[in-house]
């Protein structure tokens, strides 16, 4: 047995592998708010964007069947548009076209009146002369993510803007 000639077997000492966790313990420790911070702000663009689509449906089934369509608050009729929105058939009353489920840890208001419920005319315009503006913002403040606008104008577009809503 030749003692000059260096190990032919290789691996991690406990000391390097002891080192390696250290530097990952820390580097998760950095990259933790970060990654909060873009898990939030993630919901929200999801759940701005799950309702300007449900906006365009309902503009788009209104002019499509030539009636009145209402996209109301509450999946499951409690009126409150943290928990979802559902399509209502114009046809009959009990059926939904289609429904939504609100994204979790988040607060969305709206910020005219309480409004509960749009309603776009055959014409594809808002029955009313209130336009309605929806804040989605999460649920308890996350530093460096802003709130979203969702708002419909008068000719029934809806739009959707980074920020507090006017």
């Amino acid at each position: 047995m030749n003692r000059d000639c260096p190990r032919s077997g290789s691996g991690f000492t406990l000391i390097e592998m002891m080192i390696t966790i250290a530097v990952v313990v820390v580097l998760l420790a950095i990259v933790a708010p970060s990654f909060r911070q873009l898990i939030a702000g993630q919901r929200i663009k999801t759940a701005s964007f799950d309702l300007f689509s449900a906006l365009n449906y309902a503009r788009s089934e209104a002019i499509k069947r030539n009636a009145s369509v209402s996209l109301h608050a509450g999946a499951a009729a409690d009126g409150a548009w943290t928990t979802g929105w559902r399509l209502v058939d114009p046809d009959d009353s009990t059926k939904y076209l289609r429904s939504w489920a609100a994204v979790n840890n988040l607060s969305l208001t709206e910020k005219v009146g309480g409004i509960t419920t749009i309603t776009y005319g055959r014409d594809g315009r808002l029955s009313g002369a209130v336009s309605p503006r929806l804040e989605i913002n999460a649920a308890a403040p996350v530093s460096g993510v802003s709130a979203r606008c969702v708002q419909v104008d008068l000719g029934g577009r809806p739009t959707t803007a980074t920020g507090a809503c006017p």
